[in-house]
């Protein structure tokens, strides 16, 4: 899709690494962040930095939203007045929302004459950086057969549908995030409290249907309690167990698991752990508190 004008709005963790991508297979790209000092180093490979969100809409064609969560992305998008900038634009959502708010958003940029498509996707900065994201497309086919050339440069597309389907399979996706650190930081807490080498309790792990690579990605963190430089940050985790928690109850699923796991992490968060990789977590099992 040559001659495509594409802007990026919200360059934190997972939307600056996406950011680099596009520069790297495109040779332009409008970036917005709220914050403009943590998007100035991608000027340097080639991106416009734009003062207002407006200014972004305005230059492109396609549209990232890459923002933490619905309510600052309506509120950025808001702050675009002239309807006819969302006229013919098309808009890709990536962050981690409720089906509610996806059907919100859509209706609200559809009705200023744009296109909405619901994209999350599973991985963080590492995965964005080499074009291995997992992307859930929800939108109709049409609009699939359209961009699916153009989003492959950023991982593999799966055809969803439906906004609404596709931000459920990625609070599924990520329920189960929570449940895999949850159930890994406890085994490993009993391993190390009873003295018992690590090296054999993973040599067995990993020769088992029960192993997840997720663990051998954080093993190194919880053997030094090193959380710095998140690629998901603990404070992230507990907003998206929240939308999980409001999406088990619209649903009538049984949500204590996810209330137990909440519990954990509240308990890390009061040690101030929030802006730390969620492996943080495992600091509240192995030393919990009363």
């Amino acid at each position: 899709m040559s001659g495509i004008r594409i802007a990026l709005l919200g360059t934190g963790i997972l939307g600056h690494s996406i950011a680099e991508r596009l520069l790297h297979t495109y040779d332009s790209l409008y970036v917005y962040n709220r914050s403009r000092s943590k998007a100035e180093d991608l000027l340097s490979l080639g991106a416009t930095l734009c003062n207002t969100p407006a200014e972004a809409i305005a230059a492109a064609d396609a549209l990232f939203l890459v923002l933490t969560d619905a309510k600052t992305t309506k509120t950025v998008l808001a702050s675009a007045e002239e309807k006819t900038l969302f006229e013919k634009k098309t808009f890709f959502q990536l962050g981690t929302i409720s089906p509610m708010e996806a059907e919100e958003l859509n209706a609200y940029i559809t009705q200023k004459g744009g296109v909405f498509i619901e994209l999350p996707v599973l991985g963080s900065k590492n995965e964005a950086k080499n074009g291995s994201l997992l992307l859930m497309f929800g939108a109709n086919e049409e609009q699939y057969h359209k961009w699916h050339d153009f989003l492959s440069s950023l991982g593999k597309v799966f055809f969803v549908a439906e906004p609404k389907k596709a931000a459920v399979l990625k609070l599924a996706l990520n329920q189960l995030i929570i449940s895999s650190m949850v159930g890994f930081s406890l085994s490993f807490a009993m391993v190390i409290k009873e003295n018992i080498d690590p090296k054999l309790f993973m040599n067995i792990l990993r020769a088992s249907a029960l192993y997840c690579s997720t663990y051998d990605k954080k093993l190194p963190r919880l053997v030094k309690k090193d959380y710095e430089l998140a690629n998901f940050t603990l404070d992230l985790l507990l907003k998206d167990l929240k939308l999980c928690l409001e999406e088990t109850e619209r649903l009538s699923i049984e949500s204590a698991p996810l209330e137990i796991s909440r519990t954990i992490i509240e308990q890390a968060l009061k040690r101030g752990y929030g802006q730390k990789d969620y492996s943080a977590l495992f600091e509240a099992i192995f030393s919990p508190k009363p």
